[in-house]
């Protein structure tokens, strides 16, 4: 048995894990790296394995630097079983075609300036069609309901606490008569935040690839962020002001109009018209 890494080792995006179990492939995770656009170029670059040479995909959570180059592996010759969480397959959906839309647009802008310039023409890193081709590959996996998804191979996911249907992929390996528990935090969420659960905690574990992306940072008390919203109301109020929040449309918009509900009167919320202006973020809070 052995691991892989091949992203989110040294940087923050583009996870990607590479497990081998005797002659079995298990790819975990097949994120995007985002950032700058030099860095966001290599997503192009060919992956280090064969596609088609992995016998399955464990998928923690719909975020795109975990799941953004899964619609890429499929183009590229993988015809497997993606395992997830439900509502990561239901989130996955929406994600995965806005990232093929805007691939889709920005090798159209790109290549209306390579035309003039008599360059060759790009194509998109996939489309919109080719997500879809993708929600065909995924399996759910609930909570909690150990599966076999490969012979001596057995997934177990708990709840993460990160965005709905995050998890926590716990792998029981078996080769030549020995067994080792891998588990993968996938990115875990923050005590007592509003909707979601806690992260569930795992007794026992032979190795751990733990995310560390806020690893030495002490979160302040949910409740001071609370008060701190409550005080920008108040004096938008005295201002006779507007408010402009830019949220990420999966998890954060969907605590914060569960936090304004909660908070209605006290707030005042009846004074104000509230608007959610992303049709990304709509579909993502009816899932």
């Amino acid at each position: 048995m052995n691991i892989e890494f091949l992203g989110a080792t040294r940087e923050v995006t583009g996870s990607c894990y590479l497990l081998h179990v005797g002659k079995l492939r298990i790819l975990v995770e097949c994120g995007m790296l985002q950032g700058s656009r030099k860095h966001e170029q290599h997503n192009q670059d060919p992956f280090v394995f064969e596609p088609e040479s992995i016998d399955a995909v464990v998928l923690t959570h719909a975020h795109l630097d975990h799941s953004g180059r899964l619609p890429l592996l499929i183009k590229r010759g993988y015809n497997g079983p993606i395992y997830t969480h439900s509502a990561t397959t239901d989130l996955c959906r929406i994600m995965l075609e806005d990232s093929g839309y805007l691939n889709e647009n920005e090798a159209h802008w790109e290549n209306k300036k390579r035309e003039r310039k008599g360059l060759k023409l790009l194509e998109p890193l996939y489309t919109r069609d080719d997500a879809r081709q993708t929600e065909k590959h995924f399996r759910s996996v609930e909570y909690g309901k150990p599966e076999e998804i490969l012979p001596g191979v057995r997934l177990t996911l708990r709840d993460a606490g990160h965005i709905l249907g995050s998890a926590i992929a716990e792998l029981e390996l078996s080769e030549a008569g020995r067994s080792r528990k891998v588990v993968f935090s996938g990115d875990l969420g923050h005590r007592g935040a509003p909707i979601l659960r806690d992260p569930e905690l795992v007794s026992h574990a032979d190795l751990v690839v733990l995310e560390s992306t806020y690893g030495d940072r002490l979160h302040r008390p949910w409740e001071q962020t609370w008060s701190e919203i409550g005080d920008v109301i108040s004096n938008a109020r005295s201002g006779k002001g507007n408010i402009l929040i830019p949220s990420f449309a999966v998890g954060r918009t969907q605590e914060l109009l569960y936090v304004f509900k909660r908070n209605h009167d006290d707030w005042g919320l009846g004074d104000w018209q509230v608007y959610l202006d992303s049709p990304m973020a709509i579909e993502a809070t009816e899932v």
